[in-house]
This record gives structure tokens, sequence and C-alpha cells, in this order.
């Protein structure tokens, strides 16, 4: 009797190990697949038209390149440029790499749109990596937008929206050819406005 039951735990024993042994070697599942992070929409104009304290009027004309600096604080990509002047108008918006050395233009779009309409435009997408600066241009002849802080000042960079860090605007009087990236720097004002979408990784 007592040899019966160890053979019959013995077999039991083994059919455990087996099934144990079977389920080790099976293919794992496939990781799930990640959710993609949210899209990062036009942070220039969330900045200066929805959460900062400005006054803003459509002023001025003449030959000029300008736009923000910023860095981002995870790496993604820029999907869309954008721009919002207040003349309806076509507008050269240029993504540029502002840490090489001469500045180079890393994606460009033609972006034609009504006074005042934040009009976006598809590109290639543009890789963007932490610890490297960027700039966002327009290039315009007509009117631009002047906001400024509320009662004057400065505004306070860097400015952080999202994934995005605003870290200052900048201009150049120039013709549209050659393009020529903006170097005088003002914190009293902001002009323009051209701006992107920025896909976090």
């Amino acid at each position: 009797m007592q040899t019966r039951f160890m053979r019959f735990a013995t077999l039991c024993l083994a059919v455990i190990l087996f099934a144990a042994t079977f389920t080790s070697c099976k293919k794992d599942d496939p990781d799930p697949v990640p959710t993609p992070k949210a899209v990062e929409s036009a942070p220039v104009n969330k900045t200066f038209f929805v959460n900062t304290p400005v006054t803003i009027q459509a002023t001025g004309a003449g030959n000029y390149e300008y736009g923000m600096k910023f860095t981002v604080t995870q790496n993604g990509k820029v999907t869309k440029l954008a721009s919002r002047m207040p003349q309806a108008g076509t507008y050269r918006v240029t993504l540029w790499d502002a840490s090489a050395t001469p500045k180079v233009a890393i994606g460009t779009a033609s972006i034609t749109q009504t006074a005042g309409a934040l009009t976006y435009q598809s590109i290639t997408p543009v890789s963007l990596t932490t610890g490297k600066d960027y700039f966002i241009s327009v290039w315009s002849s007509g009117q631009w937008y002047e906001i400024r802080p509320i009662g004057g000042g400065t505004f306070a960079y860097p400015i952080v929206i999202g994934s995005v860090s605003l870290s200052g605007y900048q201009w150049a009087g120039t013709p549209a050819s050659p393009q020529t990236f903006p170097t005088n720097s003002d914190n009293t004002y902001v002009a323009g406005l051209p701006d992107f979408e920025f896909q976090p990784d």
C-alpha cells in the first residue's frame, strides 16, 4: 500500500514539475504597446495669448525674421509648424538648431493663414533632444502682434509650458533672402507669432 502511494506521489510530482517546466519555457507574452504621450500644441501661443497677462496689439510693418528660443525637457519630435499673424498672408516659418555653429534650419513650412488665425502645417518630423537650444521664427514684411506684459516691465524667462521651456525672444531686420538667424534679443515684448506642435517620445 505504501509503495503504491509513493508511486502515485512520485507520478504527481513529475506531472507538477513537467507543467512548471512547460510553463517556464513558454514564449513570454509580448510587452504591451506603450500609450503615446499627449501632443503639445502651440506652446508659444498658449504662453502669450492664454497663460500670461499681456497687452496685444497689431502694429508696425517691415522686413523681419523673429521668434522664440526654446529647449525641451524630454526628447520628442516637432510634427507641425504654425503661424499666427494679424494680417492674412503666406508666412515662412522655420525651426532652427540654435546650438549649431552656424545656426542651421532643420525644418520649414510656407503657411497661408487668414487674419489672426493660428494655422498649422505638417512637416517631416524633426527630432528634438534635451540639452540643446532650438529656435522657431517667422519672416514677415507686414504687421506683427506686439505683446507686452501688462503694466510694462519684462517677461521673466524661462517660461515653461509642458515639455517646452521658452528662453527668450529674438529678432533681425532682414530681407527674406538670404535667410538670417535672429540675434537681437529683447525681453520687454514678443512679436509674431510662429509656433509648433511637439510630440514627446
